[in-house]
């Protein structure tokens, strides 16, 4: 009987380690320790270079991967996202709470201890386990000190290999009427107690996602991107906020395809129930990425945004083209069409570049015709061999007024960008670096640079039907009037113990205004922020 067991556990963790996909899974968060080495294994050749630019991560992957690794901190990176099939039995299913565990190792520092997680369980087919988070935040600014709460509660689970779910449900507090920690806000309905003088808002990620030899499907709600850069492409930004959709995912050979349909608000959840009203509104794309050689990929995207009626059969076709769908369906949508490239130029340096095109005339894309609406990106990563070492990455990514508007559907959900996060008549520079020296530490810093237009076209919503057509020739990059954004950021996280993590913030950021006649208005501030994570 023992051997039986031994035997079926075998079985399943080898069935675990087999065939796993890059996509998304049980995905970790954008910048957790391990996807950070993970892109960089990636830039130095020695993992496959889609790995450096996919966003969503799954914590499989980053599992198998880097526990194969001989670098202890590469393997001690999965603390609170590994698999926790070494400390299961597979005597029973019984439900067994690890609440004696946690407070035994609260204060424990050494991190080759395996963490475990609040519930978890393993059959010789089912992995099941819950986590839970708690966060405390604290900001100082103007001489007031500010606190936001998050409470925070993961259920994972793997089934047969085929079947893998995630649903995180977080609800957060802060103190006071206004949001002053916009850690992790997206334009969520907020709600004020003023008995208790708190704001409460909630999320809730999601993953469902099934393994079949057709196609891979997926239905979430987490967010995810389409592009090179780390968070701000311009195809789908993984900075932007999430919206729900299904996902089907497809390997054949050297060609990878990707296909998405989902579900947008066309206002603030504010809006909408202030005016009890919710207008349809939808995004649909499909992305065909080939990979050339090992260190050279290119993908080709189509995306499009639509509404005010009932999903659209044709653009609910993974195979159909939008853009010949869109005009025959009366030319009433948004179509974007977009082309990337990643090229590893020797281990551990990747050059990317973007082109996404809302329209344009070849014959005029030189010129300041207000058609022309477009943004690109160019990027470059470098990561040393020493993990000790930090990486560096620079990005500049510019885009034109009017890309991304529409007189009906602007390329948004909850009134926020889906692409280039500062977007139509933007330029951005952004140079960022993460500093790992030891298992313990993860610091982050960044410099950014946004130049701003402003102005009709510079804005998401606006209607360029009822734009100033005497300007259709004149229509500047940043148009007149622009802003000059300046921003530094410093972010520490130091891990206590192995349930336990400390963060400090330091943003500086410096605004300066500049008009047509050479008016300038600045403005500059300083926020520090610190605050402790528990994991449990």
């Amino acid at each position: 009987m023992i051997m039986k067991q031994q035997f079926s556990k075998l079985i399943f963790l080898s069935i675990i380690h087999l065939n796993i996909f890059v996509f998304s899974q049980i995905p970790i968060e954008l910048n957790h320790p391990s996807s950070v080495i993970l892109k960089r294994l990636s830039a130095r050749g020695e993992i496959s270079l889609n790995y450096f630019g996919n966003n969503s991560i799954s914590s499989i992957d980053a599992d198998q991967i880097l526990k194969k690794n001989d670098n202890k901190n590469y393997s001690k990176s999965l603390l609170n996202i590994r698999l926790p099939y070494k400390k299961a039995s597979l005597d029973s299913i019984k439900q067994k709470s690890s609440i004696p565990n946690f407070y035994s190792k609260i204060f424990k520092s050494n991190l080759d201890i395996e963490n475990e997680y609040f519930y978890q369980s393993i059959t010789d087919t089912t992995l099941i386990w819950i986590k839970l988070r708690e966060v405390l935040l604290s900001q100082s600014q103007k001489n007031q000190q500010n606190f936001q709460y998050l409470d925070e509660i993961s259920f994972n689970g793997v089934f047969n290999n085929q079947l893998y779910i995630s649903s995180t449900f977080s609800m957060f507090r802060h103190n006071g009427d206004q949001i002053s920690i916009l850690n992790n806000y997206r334009n969520e309905w907020i709600k004020y107690f003023p008995e208790i003088d708190m704001t409460f808002w909630y999320l809730n990620n999601t993953s469902l996602y099934l393994k079949n030899p057709i196609a891979n499907v997926e239905i979430a709600n987490n967010p995810f991107s389409w592009g090179w850069s780390s968070g701000n492409s311009p195809i789908l930004s993984a900075k932007a906020t999430p919206f729900n959709h299904l996902r089907l995912y497809k390997n054949l050979g050297k060609f990878n395809f990707e296909y998405f349909h989902g579900s947008l608000l066309n206002k603030t959840i504010d809006e909408i129930h202030n005016e009890n009203i919710k207008k349809e509104k939808f995004l649909s794309g499909h992305r065909v990425r080939y990979e050339i050689n090992n260190n050279l990929h290119a993908s080709i995207s189509e995306l499009v945004i639509y509404g005010n009626r009932s999903p659209e059969l044709g653009y609910m076709n993974p195979i159909s083209f939008f853009w010949a769908q869109e005009h025959n369906l009366g030319d009433l949508d948004n179509i974007l069409i977009a082309a990337d490239l990643g090229y590893r130029f020797v281990p551990g340096c990747v050059l990317y570049n973007t082109l996404l095109f809302d329209e344009l005339s070849w014959k005029d894309i030189y010129k300041d015709w207000w058609g022309n609406k477009f943004s690109y990106q160019f990027g470059i990563f470098l990561a040393s061999k020493n993990i000790s070492l930090p990486d560096l990455r620079i990005e500049y990514t510019a885009t034109r007024p009017w890309t991304y508007t529409h007189p009906d559907f602007s390329y948004s959900h909850r009134d926020q960008s889906l692409g280039a996060s500062d977007g139509p008549a933007s330029k951005t520079l952004l140079i960022e670096s993460f500093y790992l020296p030891s298992s313990k530490i993860v610091f982050y810093s960044a410099f950014e640079h946004v130049q701003k237009g402003i102005g009709t076209g510079s804005r998401l919503f606006d209607n360029y039907d009822e734009r100033n057509k005497n300007n259709d020739w004149d229509t500047d990059f940043l148009l007149k009037d622009k802003t000059h954004a300046y921003k530094f950021e410093f972010d520490l996280q130091y891990l206590l113990s192995i349930n336990i993590s400390f963060r400090t913030t330091i943003i500086v950021t410096s605004d300066e205004y500049v008009s047509n006649n050479s008016e300038k208005l600045k403005e500059s501030g300083t926020t520090f922020i610190a605050g402790l994570n528990f994991n449990w």
